[in-house]
């Protein structure tokens, strides 16, 4: 099975995570509070198969910390199934760590603290998922990434390797972003989905073609972040995020 991990960080305003009491470490780098990694997996043949995501929380500041983790689904593949570790393993119905991990001064967390479990269920799609890392008693203090969990097929991993598709521009956006597209034979539906930060879908959008250009209007959206979501055979290609801005 071939994993390819594709870390994609967005510009926002405000002060890098740099500056914060605690950070996130993807792969030895720091990425920056709200990033969004992606995991782009095939589908394999069990149903029991997980797919994992690892990142490491530093301790910034001169005191110890007692940090619990949060896990919030955005958007996720009917029929999946996803859990959280922290320090121990939970069932998938237990959405925050119980018990905290204590971070010392200026130190990181082992690798094996923190993991998102992801179970596709021999269900394709991308799902979306959000992990909030907090220090106990002051919940204000937190940093979060999310996740993009996309399991395909194949089939569509080989067209999408062929196919060349462009970030949504501009992002942030203000009335309107667009994609570039040119899609290798064999894609004969396209579909663009955008959700809000809670899941809930807010535009869909139908297109044909192989090659063009995908225009979509935010105008009568409020200021946040969304995930756009494309949709390529009736079969999710993978989701990215998009800030809205005035």
């Amino acid at each position: 099975m071939k994993k390819i991990l594709l870390l994609v960080v967005l510009l926002t305003s405000g002060i890098f995570a740099g500056a914060q009491v605690l950070t996130l470490h993807w792969d030895g780098q720091e990425i920056e509070d709200g990033s969004m990694v992606y995991v782009v997996e095939e589908m394999t043949d069990s149903e029991y198969s997980e797919h994992l995501a690892h990142v490491m929380v530093k301790n910034n500041s001169d005191r110890d910390v007692s940090v619990k983790a949060r896990r919030e689904d955005v958007d996720v593949v009917e029929g999946s199934s996803n859990y959280l570790c922290w320090g121990s393993c939970y069932e998938p119905d237990v959405t925050e760590s119980p018990y905290p991990y204590t971070i010392p001064a200026g130190e990181m967390t082992p690798d094996w603290v923190f993991a998102g479990h992801y179970i596709p269920k021999l269900n394709n799609g991308t799902s979306i998922i959000k992990y909030t890392f907090f220090i106990e008693n002051e919940p204000d203090v937190q940093v979060h990434f999310f996740v993009s969990f996309v399991i395909s097929p194949t089939s569509l991993d080989d067209l999408l390797s062929k196919a060349a598709i462009s970030e949504a521009y501009p992002n942030p956006a203000t009335n309107q972003f667009a994609i570039d597209y040119d899609f290798p034979t064999g894609i004969e539906t396209i579909e663009l989905k955008l959700f809000n930060i809670v899941g809930q879908e807010v535009i869909s959008k139908s297109f044909s073609g192989v090659k063009g250009k995908i225009q979509v209007s935010v105008a009568d959206l409020p200021e946040g972040i969304y995930f756009y979501k494309l949709v390529l055979n009736q079969e999710s290609a993978f989701a990215k995020k998009l800030i809205v801005r005035r």
